[in-house]
């Protein structure tokens, strides 16, 4: 009979990522957690980021506002290659998937600030493990050229 050891482990594989996210604050956490109008937020109640990892069962991102742990949110995947092009040249970019989740990591990563998040998704369904897995399964050569896209799009805009 095997023994719970009693440590925290991660239950599903990750894959490292760079995609652009954007996370929403819980109505019930709004009057908590703001971001000043001064900040990089994009708004009162939400942020962006990159995600750099994700799973079927959580992901994490790159940010510049603190988010308390146990903060919970809906957060928004984009798809990494674009639909199309704004007149400033910045990629226009589809929403893969969105989902609520519950912050469980928090660690400051430079002064600038930038802070490491890490998530888990609430009750996760299977529209949502499909939708990981779709972006999961691009190949390098898609993702590299996705990244290509925009930031020759970036430069051009310049």
């Amino acid at each position: 009979m095997a023994e719970s050891s009693g440590l925290t482990v991660r239950q599903h594989a990750r894959k490292e990522f760079d995609l652009a996210i954007e996370f929403v604050i819980g109505t019930h956490h709004q009057e908590q957690v703001q971001f000043s109008p001064k900040s990089t937020a994009k708004d009162k109640h939400g942020t962006r980021g990159r995600a750099i990892d994700i799973s079927t069962g959580g992901m994490g991102w790159i940010c510049a506002q603190f988010l308390p742990r146990m903060c919970e949110g809906t957060v928004r995947v984009f798809d990494p290659r674009p639909v199309g092009h704004k007149p400033d040249g910045s990629p226009i970019l589809e929403v893969a998937f969105e989902h609520k989740c519950i912050i469980r990591r928090v660690t400051m990563v430079n002064h600038e600030p930038s802070y490491s998040i890490g998530v888990a998704f609430i009750e996760p369904g299977a529209e949502v493990s499909k939708r990981v897995e779709e972006l999961r399964n691009l190949s390098d050569a898609q993702l590299e050229a996705a990244a290509a896209s925009s930031v020759e799009q970036e430069v051009s805009s310049e």
